[in-house]
């Protein structure tokens, strides 16, 4: 008997709800509906869920009767495991039963072109330590900005990412609470920019680059990203960074498993052609030219792309085209997946490899909007915590370097021509850190440009974070959860509130799902 067919609160039994997309924000949504009984059908229109959570798997040419190279190709690394767990409990599991979660320690490891290295950690007093090795004069501003970004989280990780500003303002409560949360963005350093309040606790230029990074985890520089982003390194530091046994795609896997116990229909290789719009409701959704008519519909994907191609113009005059173009889709990047013969002791889970100057990097992506001459290299190799991604002795490498989007602004890049140059010279700079023998050693391989991240999963101009933290407007005024102008619409993912990486994702989709329930006349009692 699955837990719907057994649920204590059934109160949206006769209602039917179509759930757009398959990523970690649709499944979330879905399992969290189907716990109030929901008659829920998700289309997705891959082969198979995920979204950008996603895995390929490739057999060593010649050596077919060994494990396989498996490669994730999104997020490399899970924070805040806890809303997972929450979403399980919802359905009455328990989220170990279906993940096993590795605690990762290093966290990273930054190298730069001198040999020197730093290392991150989940201990604060191993962390000083890394910073004290570095710039023994940093020790206090470090420890500063920390404690920072601790408050940052405090007063603004549960409540604020976790729920939409419209669910906290009508909290009961008395009126002075609405104006307490009015000023939530002040008082986490919305007003301000990341790179600035950096500077200012920090002067080693290295530890500089590594704070700096935070801001591109959103797609953004740290000169155009807020301070709020502080919150990041304590997350990850702070609370820990974990790698899923079996592949971050287990992630995926586990969600499909537990909608599908709770009756949630899944198609995949089904693409949405059209969200139905009628008197400024949604009523479904068109699959290969059949009309799927549902009381409410959310949507799992690329916001931008989402209202451009799957609503008509005249059902969303709040969202132009123009409106839509200019919301600044961030940096992108480029990713090479490399199966090789062979293992590189230089490697950590996580290792990045930085240039000289990082600075002259970001400024090429961001102002120049042109391919970095001396970029950052990631470079996640899972078979240092999970020897099964590879063949015996083999490494699967997921290499990342930034590229720009096809945002409008400076000399597009013509991936047709520059992909295969870009991954030659990224191979080549690996090769002088120490991974000696790279380039002869990789067996098997395939490449994610952001012309193929915009063609495979509909992310506007290429972009990997759906809307850049490129400013302060777009990291807190995204596109909401709940459509204003379109009755029983509602949104997930990347591009909505409130933002990237697995579990931003999972809020969205628990905010968008329980927005879908009130309109649909559940109170949530």
């Amino acid at each position: 008997m699955t837990y719907r067919q057994n649920a204590l609160r059934d109160t949206l039994r006769d209602r039917s709800v179509v759930v757009v997309g398959g990523g970690v924000g649709g499944l979330a949504a879905a399992v969290r509906l189907a716990c109030r009984g929901a008659r829920v059908t998700l289309f997705e229109q891959q082969p198979r869920v995920g979204g950008k959570l996603n895995q390929r798997v490739v057999v060593h040419p010649d050596r077919r009767d060994d494990s396989p190279f498996r490669f994730d190709t999104g997020p490399s690394l899970l924070t805040l495991p806890l809303v997972l767990a929450d979403l399980f409990f919802a359905a009455r599991e328990d989220v170990r039963d279906h993940i096993d979660l590795i605690r990762l320690d290093p966290i990273s490891k930054f190298v730069w072109p001198d040999g020197q290295t730093l290392t991150t950690h989940g201990d604060p007093d191993v962390m000083v330590e890394q910073v004290r090795r570095l710039a023994p004069e940093d020790v206090d501003g470090w420890c500063k900005l920390m404690n920072k970004g601790r408050g940052i989280w405090e007063i603004a990780g549960e409540d604020f990412l976790g729920h939409a500003p419209e669910q906290l303002l009508k909290r009961p409560g008395p009126p002075w609470k609405g104006l307490s949360l009015l000023s939530v963005p002040l008082r986490i350093g919305m007003h301000r920019r990341l790179g600035p309040v950096v500077d200012k606790f920090v002067k080693h230029p290295r530890l500089r680059a590594m704070l700096y990074q935070y801001a591109t985890y959103g797609g953004g520089s740290p000169w155009g990203a807020p301070a709020a982003l502080l919150s990041v390194p304590h997350v990850e530091l702070g609370l820990g960074g974990f790698y899923v046994k079996g592949g971050m795609y287990r992630i995926a896997e586990a969600l499909l498993g537990l909608a599908e116990r709770l009756g949630v229909e899944v198609r995949t290789s089904a693409a949405v052609e059209k969200v139905i719009v009628s008197d400024a409701a949604s009523r479904g959704v068109v699959v290969d030219g059949k009309e799927h008519i549902a009381d409410a519909v959310i949507v799992n994907a690329d916001a931008v792309t989402a209202y451009r191609n799957l609503i008509a113009p005249a059902d969303r005059p709040h969202r132009t085209d123009q409106q839509l173009a200019s919301f600044n889709p961030g940096g992108s990047g480029m990713a090479c997946l490399l199966g090789t013969d062979r293992r590189f002791g230089v490697l950590e889970h996580h290792t990045k490899f930085m240039p000289d100057d990082y600075e002259a990097e970001l400024r090429a992506m961001f102002d120049a909007k042109r391919i970095p001459g001396d970029p950052c290299i990631y470079v996640c190799a899972s078979t240092r915590s999970d020897p099964t991604q590879a063949p015996t002795g083999c490494e699967n490498l997921f290499v990342l370097s930034s590229a720009p989007s096809l945002w409008g602004g400076g000399e597009q890049v013509d991936w047709s021509n520059n992909g295969q140059a870009y991954r030659d010279r990224l191979v080549a700079r690996l090769e002088q850190f120490g991974m000696t023998g790279l380039a002869d050693s990789v067996v098997v391989e395939d490449r994610f440009t952001p012309p193929r991240l915009e063609s495979e999963y509909a992310a506007n101009a290429g972009s990997i974070y759906g809307i850049g933290v490129t400013s302060r407007r777009q990291s807190f005024l995204r596109p909401p959860n709940r459509d204003p102008k379109i009755k029983g619409l509602f949104l997930a993912g990347t591009a909505t509130h409130p933002g990237g990486g697995i579990p931003l994702v999972a809020m969205s989709g628990k905010i968008a799902a329980e927005l879908c329930a009130e309109g649909l006349g559940d109170s949530g009692r």
